[in-house]
């Protein structure tokens, strides 16, 4: 009894129950704030030829749009979020497009634990000269393995899906053909009859006398006044805060016609562009709200 009074005294003390609320506030809003478990992959990108200017790495997550990437600023991290089938998309122009699948469901019990960071490394090849190769499905699956208690390739889909490759491959459709300009016909020679040959005949021309034209008035030549306006341009910026998510909204106005551009910034990582609520790369969002 005379513990639970002494524990009772502590308590009732201002500054000791002062103390106890912040605790108990700390902690709620450490469990609250905790990043959620994912699952985090490092992209590797490469082309046959060139650099990659103008290649694009597009992401779904449950046949949802999901991220752009833009590969030539760079490797990226990228954190997936636990439970979603992702689908990524690697291309570029006059090369063969891939497709990647990520499975990030896991066994009960292991939602919460921390996985080891993957590198996928994907390449295209470049198309061929006469023919236009298209692969009918996904080059490779990543997926929780049991036998490693980890992430890591699906072998059995990736041999099934080299398969595909050679297949798509062999039936791969021609380019068509541009067409060829009609070839030039040359006009027949005319044909020139031989005269037995004769006397010349004197010809005596009598030369007109010659009078000069009077010269031709030059033609007035009026310029149109064109009455040119530039363009104006405004731009108006807002920000919302959530609890988790920063959305930045710029309106920008020119010449009376208004665009919204919007980006979303998550804690964990994620960034999302958008015009008039159309997905857009970071690139054309910055170039046309500077």
């Amino acid at each position: 009894m005379q513990i639970m009074k002494t524990c009772s005294n502590n308590y009732s003390s201002p500054k000791r129950a002062q103390f106890f609320i912040g605790f108990l506030f700390l902690c709620f809003s450490s469990l609250l704030f905790a990043q959620a478990p994912s699952f985090s992959i490092k992209l590797k990108f490469s082309v046959q030829q060139g650099g990659l200017e103008n290649s694009l790495i597009t992401i779904t997550r449950d046949g949802q749009p999901y991220r752009t990437i833009d590969p030539s600023k760079g490797k990226y991290y990228i954190d997936l979020e636990l439970g979603s089938n992702f689908i990524f998309t690697f291309t570029k122009p006059n090369h063969i497009s891939k497709q990647v699948i990520i499975n990030t469901t896991v066994p009960n019990g292991r939602e919460k634990d921390e996985f080891a960071k993957f590198t996928a490394d994907v390449g295209l090849e470049m198309q061929s000269e006469d023919k236009v190769v298209t692969y009918t499905q996904p080059v490779g699956r990543i997926k929780y393995s049991g036998m490693t208690s980890d992430f890591d390739f699906d072998k059995d889909y990736t041999q099934t899906a080299t398969e595909a490759q050679k297949k798509d491959k062999e039936n791969a459709k021609p380019k068509p053909k541009e067409p060829t300009p009609n070839p030039r016909v040359e006009p027949p020679k005319p044909v020139v009859a031989e005269l037995p040959p004769s006397k010349p005949i004197p010809v005596v021309i009598k030369q007109p006398e010659y009078t000069p034209e009077p010269p031709k008035p030059k033609p007035l030549v009026v310029v149109p006044v064109i009455d040119y306006k530039p363009a104006t341009k405004n731009k108006e910026e807002r920000i919302i805060q959530k609890d988790r998510l920063k959305i930045t909204i710029i309106m920008v106005t020119i010449n009376n016609e208004e665009y919204e551009y919007k980006k979303e910034e998550y804690t964990w990582g994620g960034l999302y562009y958008y015009k008039d609520g159309k997905n857009i790369t970071e690139g054309t969002f910055e170039k046309d709200t500077e």
